[in-house]
């Protein structure tokens, strides 16, 4: 229990870092955030080179099945929904309609991907889809109408038409490198801090730690990758039970048969179909 002699009083000061810690200890702060940044940055080149090694020699291994695999998935997609279509017209025009036409015509728009999809290894891959997500994201960040003051109406501005022109272009890279600027807050709070030197260093900290998140969101985005996954794959595989290559091939060529008898199958259908139209 605190004595009388050593309790201290309620409304004491607390003692202020002075400019000459504050600057000690971010530079502290700042050489942790850039050893994380190059570890990070030195995993993620590591598995960019792997996974893209592993992509070549595919093509090479199973450039001319993939692609004949390939062919026919959007061949049969192609006549799933024509077939589609040609239903849906049928049962709108019809007077009484066939029940559960709705549900059929989901089925033959093939929303659900054929499992073979899950073996072939892809394409560099552009993902419209993340880079929409990172779009909207951006926008909301750096937005000129949330500016509260004209130099972060013009910092806000300056970004958000790299933004754009980096989304019009399909830039995913330069968009990752955009979301590493600093929040437009983060501006706001530098212009508090009293001294050149604590702003510097707090600026670059800000940045390093932005560029580390950038590159995890790049690993991420890379994991995800259908090649990624069966290279890991791959890497898991016991040589000495079956090589994957030779397991690959084999899925390969019976998707080939499977889908060559579907999209017969569906031809001799939209076949039979349309002349009635």
């Amino acid at each position: 229990m605190p004595t009388a002699n050593n309790r201290q009083p309620a409304n004491q000061l607390q003692p202020v870092d002075s400019p000459y810690e504050q600057a000690n200890r971010l530079r502290l702060e700042l050489a942790e955030v850039q050893r994380e940044l190059v570890e990070a940055e030195a995993i993620l080149a590591q598995e960019q080179a792997a996974v893209n090694a592993f992509r070549m020699h595919a093509r090479l291994m199973l450039d001319e099945l993939a692609d004949a695999v390939q062919t026919l998935l959007a061949e049969k997609q192609r006549l799933l929904t024509r077939l589609a279509l040609l239903r849906q017209d049928e049962h709108t025009t019809s007077s009484g309609g066939n029940e559960g036409q709705e549900s059929l015509n989901e089925r033959l728009a093939g929303d659900e991907p054929d499992p073979i999809e899950d073996v072939l290894p892809t394409a560099t891959p552009r993902d419209k889809a993340a880079e929409k997500r990172l779009y909207r994201e951006l926008a909301r960040r750096f937005h000129p109408d949330l500016a509260e003051t004209a130099a972060e109406l013009a910092y806000r501005t300056s970004v958000m038409a790299a933004v754009n022109a980096a989304y019009t272009a399909g830039d995913t890279q330069t968009l990752y490198d955009l979301a590493g600027e600093l929040e437009p807050v983060e501006l706001r709070e530098l212009a508090l801090i009293p001294t050149p030197e604590l702003r510097q260093l707090r600026e670059r900290l800000m940045q390093c730690r932005r560029r580390r998140r950038k590159v995890q969101r790049q690993l991420e985005t890379l994991r995800q990758d259908n090649t990624a996954r069966l290279w890991r794959k791959a890497q898991e595989m016991d040589p000495a039970n079956e090589d994957w290559w030779t397991a690959v091939r084999r899925d390969l060529e019976e998707a080939r048969t499977r889908l060559t008898v579907e999209v017969n199958s569906l031809a001799e259908a939209l076949a039979a179909f349309e002349p009635i139209r």
